[in-house]
């Protein structure tokens, strides 16, 4: 009823004898052609009001987990679904290694449970707190990720999330269940999206792709670890961009744009060159990503899904503390 109211390789490696230009045609073969899609990757609730009964569109609201289903039936965006981030199969671990994109099978059953088609159109609303307190919106950019990574290029995230869309009194508030219809989903893994742990380090070898850290910078300067990964500090040679200098206080939504400019600058990435993202578990990596390729335009961004958690895991690849940003 409606009321009143106003989201491997993680094999062994082996040993790099391709040359470096073959491994990075394999992961930037070219420039993705849904950069030039005119779907904003972005939507405010201004446009998602006005396009709230547009036919074939799919709005999943994304909560942490399935014991947060009691606060989406309270009150939610007409029509949208519930999905828990952790609960619902988006993520996949495998080897110790938690956050990986599921095998094909999986993932597609996931992505056509939800109702969603090749052509659908898909709305993100980052919902609740996340697994930090504050960072939902990366759950919302790593399922974005995963999405477009399988050929679904119809997505878009309600900036702002939940909490936008509740601040304006107009905006309409549903309660109760919305039952999604499942459909069959086929899809692929696009080459360009997903980095490896043989490419990390051919990387950090040749210096391109640039890598990427999203995570605070207690983590990337080894001060401190997260249980997942096993040795503390960042991978040689790369930047730190934390996402949560990125986002909102509520964490549901980003920034405005100068002062992701600001941040990108201060990190010293020169947005010309193709860049890697990772984190821990490519939760927070996947925010980077976002904001690196999505908002700011640079096709030739890929994630880690591995992230440290894989890249500790080999203990012939070095860690070492981040040096600290100025």
């Amino acid at each position: 009823m409606i009321i009143s109211k106003a989201a491997s390789s993680q094999g062994v490696l082996s040993t790099i004898s391709v040359a470096v230009a073959s491994i990075y045609l394999s992961l930037f073969p070219v420039a993705n052609a849904v950069a030039e899609s005119s779907v904003p990757p972005l939507v405010n609730t201004a446009w998602l009001k006005a396009h709230l009964h547009d036919p074939n569109m799919v709005i999943l609201d994304i909560y942490p987990a399935a014991a947060n289903k009691g606060a989406y039936e309270k009150g939610h965006i007409p029509g949208a679904v519930f999905t828990g981030f952790v609960s619902d199969g988006w993520r996949f671990s495998a080897n110790g290694v938690p956050g990986l994109l599921p095998p094909q099978e999986n993932i597609d059953a996931v992505i056509g449970r939800f109702g969603i088609a090749p052509d659908t159109r898909v709305i993100l609303v980052p919902a609740g707190s996340g697994p930090t307190g504050a960072d939902v919106f990366s759950a919302a950019t790593w399922i974005y990720w995963a999405l477009n990574a399988e050929g679904q290029h119809y997505v878009s995230i309600l900036n702002g999330g939940n909490e936008a869309w509740r601040s304006d009194s107009t905006d309409p508030i549903e309660t109760g269940p919305v039952t999604p219809h499942s459909v069959r989903f086929a899809g692929k893994l696009e080459p360009g999206y997903m980095a490896t742990a043989a490419t990390v380090e051919a990387a950090m070898r040749n210096g391109t792709p640039v890598l990427v850290d999203a995570r605070p910078p207690a983590q990337f300067e080894g001060k401190v670890k997260s249980p997942v990964v096993l040795k503390a500090g960042t991978i040689p040679g790369a930047i730190n961009l934390p996402i949560q200098y990125m986002l909102t206080a509520t964490g549901q939504g980003l920034r405005p744009e100068s002062e992701i400019k600001t941040q990108i600058d201060t990190a010293g990435l020169n947005m010309n060159k193709p860049m890697i993202t990772f984190c821990n578990t490519s939760y927070l990596a996947s925010g980077d990503w976002f904001v690196l390729r999505e908002v700011e335009k640079d096709p030739n961004v890929a994630l880690y899904t591995g992230s440290m958690a894989d890249w500790t895991r080999h203990p012939d690849l070095p860690v070492v503390p981040g040096t600290p940003r100025d």
